[in-house]
C-alpha cells in the first residue's frame, strides 16, 4: 500500500545515485534502428478473427567502454530483445501484442556503423566498442533463438540455461519435458507460422482512426541503468488485409527512444524504480474533462524492467470525491483473471488475481470517472513477488486528490505535413508496368509513364556482383535539390545523382532514407553476369540505364528494367519481365540526408492515381503550452514547424470542444481538422518561421479553476492547399490554483 510521498521520493533520489548489484563499468548496448515489422504467416478461423505472427528488424551497436559479452545459448551472457506491439484509439494506449517471446542474441558480425569504426574483438561471440550489428527480420523470426520473458530478469539482464525452454523444450514436442542438464533440446520443426513468435490478434488491427506503434527492448547482463535510455526504441506502422494477406508497413512516424507510452500524445508519462534492487515502471495518464465537474482519469502502466512485477495499483482519492466506471484491461480476453477495482480508505485500489501481476515488457490499463480535479501526486505499485528492496514503487502522476492542479493536454494534430521521399518496399509487384517521376518546382509529381523500353545497343558495363560504376550522361539533369552531370550506376538496382550509396545489396528503408539521395528502380540483392548485366548509354539526348536479364543472386531468376533520364529532369522507370523473390525490395525516390520516412506506399494502385512529393520534407504544425494555466499568470501557446511560406494567423478559442475534430477538407484544406467551435478569434499577429508565440494572460479569477478552453492556431500559410490555411493542434486548458 502506499507509502509516504517523502519516502518515496527519497528512495527515487538514492535509486538514481547507484546501481544494480552486478553493473559492468562501461557497458553499453544501443538500439540504432527499429523497422521492418514484417507479417510472417497467420492461423485460426477465417478473417478477422484469426491471430497472426510478427517479426521486426533491429541494429544496434557499442557505444561504450568495454566489450559486450555475445555468448550464444546454452551460454548465459548475451543480449537479450524483447517485442512489444500498442494501438492508440478512443484515447487509450493498449498492448496489443502478447508477452513476446524475447530474441536471444547469437552471434556478433561486428561492423563498421553508427557507434564508429570497429574495434573488432577477435570472434563473434563479443561485440567489440564501437562496432554494430543487425539482426534482421528472418532472424528475429527464427524460433531456435525465441525463448519465454519469464525466465529472464530484465533488472540484472541474466537468464539461467539450466531448465530453460532451450533445454527442456516445448510441451508439444516428443518427450517434453526433457531432462534439465543445460544441453539445448528444443525442437521447432512442428510449429505454425504464429507460434512463439510476435502475436496479434486480427481484430486488433482493424480499428477504424486507430494509430500502431511496435518497439524494442534490448536488455543486457550488467548494463547500467544510467546507460539504457537508448535500450528502448519504437516506431508507427500501418497494417492492411488485401483478403488473403497482411501487409505491415513503416509509415511517417519516426523511431524514437523511450518507453512506448510516449506515442499516447498529449499523456504525460513518468516512472520510478525500486531503489537500486529492481526495475522501473512507466506510468501514462490522460485526464479528460467530461462537463458537470467530472474528469475521466485513464492510466496505462508499462512495466519496462522490474522483475518483482505489479500486484496492485494504487491511486489516492480526495475525501469528498466519488469515482465510477472502473475500467481495466490487460493482454488477454480471460474476463476471469482481470484486475478488481474498489475504494479503500481514501484509496482507490486495483488488485491482480493470482497469476496476472503486471510483468515485465507487459503494459496494463487502469480507468475510472471522478468528480476530483486532477492534482499532481503519486500512484503507488505494489511488487508481486518478494525480494530485497521496497514493497512498492511510487510513480508521479496525476490524481484525484490535493490542491486543484493547472494542466494543459494536446489534442489532435497539426497538418501541413509534406515528404520528400516516396517509396514501396517488401513484396515487388511491378513487372510490365512503367512510372513516370516529372519534375515541378523542384519536386516531383509522380504517375503513368508512356515511355517505350528501348533495348540496349552498347554500354555494357560488365558489372560483377555489389559493383559500382560512375556514368558520364553527356547533359544536365536537375533533380529536386541539385543538378548533375553525372550519375552513380549499382548492380544492386538503384542510381545516384549525387555522393556515393555505396553497393549495399540488402535493402532497407532506414538506409534508404539516410544516405544520398538515390532512384531504386529495384534496389535488390541482383548478380550481373556476363550473360546478363547492366548497361548505360545516351541517345538523341536521352540517358538509357537497363539492366537486362539480371539475376537474383538467391536463385538466379532473371529481371529486366529500365531507367530513362532527360534533359527537362524527367526520369521513368520501365519495368520488363521481373522475377521476384522474398520480400527485400524498395522501389522509388528520396532526398536521403535523414529524410522523414512517408510510409511505404502501393506503386501498382498509386501511380495510375497520380500523387506528388515535396522538394524538400515539411512536418505538421505543432503547438504546445510554456506553462500550466494557473490563475493570474501568462502562458505562451508555442507554435513550431512553421513553414517558408508562414505569414500569420489568428488564435481560434472555445470552452466547446469537438470530439475527434472536425475534417476541414470541406474547406479545401485537406488534412488539417478543428478540434472546437470558433467561439472567439483572436486578433491576427505575425508568424514568422519556423516559430512563434501568442501571450495569454490567466484572468484572476477562482471561478475559473475546473474551467476548460480549447485554443488551436489558424496559420497563413500559401501553398500547401488551395484555402492557403493550416491548423495547428489543440491544445486543451485546465485552469487551476498551483
Amino acid at each position: 500500500m502506499p507509502k509516504s510521498l517523502s519516502l518515496s521520493v527519497l528512495a527515487l533520489v538514492a535509486g538514481g545515485l547507484a546501481a544494480q548489484s552486478n553493473t559492468v563499468p562501461g557497458l553499453d548496448g544501443r538500439l540504432t534502428i527499429v523497422s521492418d515489422l514484417t507479417y510472417q504467416g497467420r492461423t485460426g478461423a477465417a478473417y478477422p478473427n484469426g491471430t497472426i505472427g510478427a517479426a521486426m528488424l533491429n541494429e544496434m551497436c557499442n557505444p561504450g567502454t568495454v566489450d559486450i559479452p555475445w555468448f550464444a545459448a546454452m551460454q548465459s551472457n548475451h543480449p537479450k530483445f524483447g517485442f512489444l506491439v500498442v494501438r492508440v484509439a478512443n484515447d487509450r494506449i493498449e498492448q496489443i501484442s502478447d508477452r513476446s517471446y524475447c530474441k536471444h542474441a547469437f552471434f556478433s558480425v561486428n561492423a563498421d556503423g553508427s557507434c564508429g569504426t570497429c574495434q573488432y574483438p577477435g570472434s563473434g561471440s563479443e561485440m567489440g566498442v564501437h562496432c554494430s550489428d543487425t539482426y534482421g527480420v528472418d532472424n528475429n523470426a527464427d524460433r531456435t533463438w525465441l525463448g519465454p520473458a519469464t525466465e529472464i530478469n530484465p533488472w540484472l539482464g541474466t537468464w539461467n540455461p539450466v531448465g530453460s525452454y532451450f533445454d527442456i523444450g516445448d510441451p508439444a514436442q516428443a518427450g517434453y519435458p526433457l531432462a534439465a542438464d543445460g544441453a539445448r533440446s528444443l525442437s521447432t520443426g512442428s510449429f505454425n507460422a504464429v507460434k512463439n513468435r510476435v502475436t496479434i490478434k486480427e481484430s486488433d488491427l482493424i480499428t477504424a482512426g486507430a494509430a500502431y506503434y511496435y518497439g524494442i527492448q534490448l536488455i543486457h547482463e550488467g548494463e547500467a541503468l544510467a546507460n539504457r535510455g537508448d535500450n528502448l526504441a519504437s516506431r508507427g506502422f500501418s497494417a492492411s488485409w488485401n483478403g488473403s494477406t497482411w501487409t505491415l508497413q513503416d509509415n511517417a512516424v519516426p523511431q524514437a527512444y523511450g518507453s512506448i507510452l510516449q506515442r499516447w500524445s498529449g499523456a504525460t508519462v513518468n516512472s520510478a524504480g525500486n531503489g537500486t534492487d529492481d526495475g522501473r515502471f512507466f506510468v501514462a495518464v490522460k485526464t479528460t474533462p467530461l462537463g458537470g465537474g467530472m474528469y475521466h482519469y485513464e492510466y496505462a502502466v508499462h512495466n519496462v524492467d522490474n522483475q518483482r512485477g505489479g500486484a496492485t495499483f494504487v491511486v489516492p482519492i480526495d475525501a469528498a470525491g466519488t469515482a465510477s466506471n472502473f475500467t481495466f484491461g490487460d493482454i488477454d480476453d480471460n474476463a476471469a483473471n482481470n484486475w478488481t477495482a474498489a475504494r479503500v480508505g481514501n484509496e482507490l485500489v486495483f488488485s491482480a488475481p493470482v497469476g496476472n501481476a503486471l510483468q515485465w515488457n507487459t503494459i496494463y490499463n487502469f480507468g475510472f470517472d471522478c468528480n476530483v480535479q486532477p492534482s499532481t501526486g503519486a500512484c503507488d505499485i505494489d511488487q508481486a513477488l518478494p525480494g530485497a528492496g521496497s514493497l512498492s514503487v511510487s510513480v508521479t502522476t496525476k490524481v484525484p486528490s490535493g490542491v486543484p492542479g493547472a494542466d494543459f493536454a494536446l489534442v489532435g494534430q497539426g497538418c501541413g505535413a509534406c515528404a520528400a521521399s516516396f517509396y514501396q518496399s517488401g513484396a515487388f509487384d511491378l513487372a510490365n508496368s512503367k512510372m513516370r517521376l516529372s519534375l515541378v518546382g523542384g519536386a516531383y509529381s509522380i504517375g503513368s509513364s508512356a515511355a517505350a523500353y528501348v533495348a540496349p545497343t552498347g554500354g555494357n558495363l560488365n558489372q560483377g556482383d555489389d559493383d559500382q560504376d560512375v556514368y558520364n550522361l553527356g547533359f544536365s539533369l536537375p533533380y529536386p535539390g541539385g543538378t548533375t552531370t553525372q550519375i552513380r550506376i549499382c548492380s544492386n538496382g538503384f542510381v545516384s545523382p549525387a555522393g556515393d550509396n555505396g553497393t549495399d545489396y540488402t535493402p532497407s528503408v532506414a538506409a534508404f532514407l539516410a544516405g544520398n539521395p538515390r532512384w531504386a528502380p529495384c534496389w535488390h540483392d541482383l548478380s550481373p553476369t556476363g550473360a546478363g548485366n547492366v548497361y548505360a548509354q545516351t541517345i538523341a539526348g536521352v540517358a538509357y540505364v537497363t539492366w537486362l536479364n539480371v539475376p537474383n543472386f538467391s536463385d538466379g531468376a532473371l529481371n529486366t528494367f529500365q531507367m530513362q533520364f532527360r534533359a527537362t529532369g524527367q526520369v521513368d522507370f520501365v519495368w520488363q519481365a521481373m522475377n521476384p523473390s522474398g520480400t527485400d525490395y524498395v522501389v522509388g525516390w528520396t532526398p536521403g540526408g535523414g529524410a522523414s520516412n512517408p510510409g511505404s506506399r502501393d506503386l501498382s494502385v498509386d501511380v495510375p492515381l497520380g500523387f506528388s512529393v515535396c522538394g524538400v520534407d515539411s512536418v505538421a504544425l505543432a503547438m504546445t503550452a510554456s506553462a500550466r494555466p494557473i490563475v493570474n499568470t501568462t502562458v505562451n501557446l508555442q507554435i513550431t514547424n512553421l513553414p517558408a511560406s508562414s505569414l500569420g494567423g489568428v488564435m481560434v478559442f472555445s470552452p466547446t470542444e469537438i470530439p475527434g475534430g472536425i475534417d476541414l477538407g470541406f474547406l479545401n484544406m485537406a488534412g488539417c481538422f478543428g478540434y472546437q467551435l470558433p467561439d472567439i478569434l483572436g486578433s491576427f499577429f505575425a508568424a514568422p518561421p519556423p516559430s512563434a508565440n501568442w501571450p495569454f494572460t490567466v484572468p484572476n479569477d477562482t471561478g475559473l479553476v475546473g474551467q476548460t478552453t480549447m485554443f488551436q492556431g489558424l496559420m497563413i500559410a500559401p501553398g500547401f492547399n488551395p484555402a492557403g490555411f493550416l491548423t495547428t493542434n489543440g491544445v486543451r486548458f485546465l485552469y487551476g490554483l498551483l
